[in-house]
């Protein structure tokens, strides 16, 4: 193993103790017994948590699954063939495990996905970029989910700025920033890091086999997004439900909890739960961090911090079972090298 890379290992078993220290401190300090407590109360009726993520899952399946058939499937008289829809939702729960599990920002996963799309007969710079596309619509969507959440929490708390006044910045942010993002797909984001990557690296050799690849998929997504906006539109869309199928994770939790909230307050506690987990994108998991966030969260809507660390351990447990089941997708398929490579990078 090179020092870098075991530089790199012994860099993320620290966060990961960080981390792990940081879940037990919260753990304490909402009561252990608070939190067994609010377990109890489930019973039977714990398995329930997954079904709305489920929904979340099959819903985000669906945006990738337009693109793919509708978009990259190339010339008429020689498609690509498409995976099932089944086999689609396992191509990406093995990619968000990857994810999951390596500080990669939450990119690691994409190229696994295309990679398990190229073993299936998908063209890996169609697959890609059927990935990039549906990524794009996912972190597009999410933004305007956490500003719509942020805009609902402030009329319940009853701020001094103006709802209106944030709607208005905010929606001007959110369009910029998807004019920056599909922008820089459109003026062709790889053949410029390619070239990039050959006069910092100087491994032109290395390189040059990558070239013909970086120019499809630059081409495959300028094409995109000229010519298929109304595609586009509807992977956001279904991206979008995909984030509100999220909400009622939060209100079916709360609500065997013994906790009732209604649907907004469920709204705004999973928007301001993802940017939470985003604050930690270089720890594995968020573990701890999106912990501490939720604890945050729950009080400052007065649902107290036992119920958020017995909330957030429902979820890890939810979590897992996704992350159990994309292990044994990559397992399937050999695909564990590919997850220590971007867990390494």
């Amino acid at each position: 193993m090179s020092a870098a890379l075991l530089s790199g290992v012994r860099g993320q078993l620290l966060v990961v103790i960080v981390g792990l220290g940081l879940f037990g401190l919260l753990v304490y300090g909402a009561g252990p017994a608070g939190v067994f407590q609010a377990f109890r109360q489930l019973g039977w009726l714990t398995p329930l948590i997954v079904l709305p993520y489920l929904a979340s899952y099959i819903l985000d399946t669906l945006g990738w699954w337009w693109v793919l058939s509708r978009c990259f499937r190339g010339p008429a008289d020689a498609p690509s063939p498409v995976p099932s829809f089944l086999r689609l939702f396992a191509i990406r729960a093995a990619g968000e495990t990857v994810n999951a599990v390596t500080p990669t920002a939450y990119f690691g996963g994409e190229p696994v996905k295309a990679w398990l799309l190229d073993r299936r007969g998908v063209p890996l710079a169609r697959g890609l970029a059927s990935v990039l596309v549906s990524k794009t619509a996912l972190m597009l969507t999410q933004g305007v989910f956490v500003l719509l959440g942020v805009l609902v929490a402030m009329g319940r708390w009853r701020t001094a700025v103006p709802t209106w006044a944030a709607g208005g910045i905010g929606a001007a942010l959110a369009l910029l920033v998807a004019a920056a993002v599909i922008g820089i797909q459109r003026y062709g984001l790889f053949t410029l890091l390619l070239n990039l990557s050959r006069r910092l690296s100087g491994r032109e050799s290395l390189l040059a086999r990558w070239e013909a690849e970086a120019i499809a998929l630059d081409g495959l997504l300028r094409d995109f997004y000229g010519k298929r906006p109304g595609a586009f539109l509807v992977c956001c869309g279904l991206h979008f439900l995909g984030w509100l199928a999220g909400c009622f994770e939060v209100l079916l939790a709360l609500r065997l909890l013994g906790a009732p909230v209604d649907f907004p307050a469920a709204f705004s506690i999973e928007a301001l739960s993802s940017v939470a987990k985003l604050a930690a994108l270089v720890v594995p998991g968020s573990l701890g961090v999106q912990e501490g966030g939720q604890v945050v969260i729950f009080v400052t809507f007065g649902l107290g911090a036992p119920l958020a660390m017995t909330f957030s351990l429902l979820r890890r447990g939810r979590e897992l079972l996704w992350v159990g089941f994309g292990l044994m997708v990559l397992l399937q398929h050999r695909g564990l090298p590919r997850m220590r490579e971007a867990a390494g990078k």
